[in-house]
């Protein structure tokens, strides 16, 4: 029976991986497009002010290194905070390799760049990973949903 279940999470149309990870992270994805963001858009929810959940599900005949680049044009032109869920589903061929490394490297550069704004989390379906990924994401979430940090301009003083 366990592997029925795991079974239907890992061969879940993106529509019903999106509810079931939108219900497991207590927000709603839409199909709303943010305004500015360029290619086809993954789901997005919105979570605070200014702060949204972005949900891309990766495909076989997609790039993942593209479903994590676009979002750093959008991030560039606004303030607003971002975490982005990237699915890869059992059903995409290749998990693993170049492409992979790739597209993790530019995850923690665009954190790096943008300290605060965007959070890149990486949810392998079907992996013994998946539950402390899904974990990962629950965690970020709510810490989006946390007011943001106001700055002095004279820090200290």
């Amino acid at each position: 029976m366990a592997k029925a279940a795991k079974k239907g999470w890992g061969d879940a149309s993106k529509a019903k991986l999106a509810k079931r990870l939108g219900k497991r992270l207590e927000v709603e994805f839409t199909l709303h497009v943010a305004s500015g963001l360029t290619g086809e858009s993954g789901d997005l929810a919105e979570v605070g002010r200014d702060a949204w959940v972005a949900l891309e599900v990766e495909s076989n005949d997609g790039s993942p290194i593209e479903s994590v680049l676009r979002y750093w044009p959008w991030l560039d032109r606004n303030r607003r905070r971002l975490v982005l869920v990237h699915v890869i589903p059992r059903r995409v061929r290749k998990r693993r390799g170049q492409r992979t490394e790739l597209t993790k490297w530019l995850g923690a550069l665009m954190e790096r760049v943008l300290p605060g704004r965007f959070t890149y989390c990486r949810v392998e379906i079907g992996t013994t990973a998946e539950g402390e990924q899904l974990d990962a994401v629950a965690a970020a979430v709510a810490e989006l949903r946390r007011p943001r940090a106001t700055r002095s301009p004279a820090a200290g003083l």
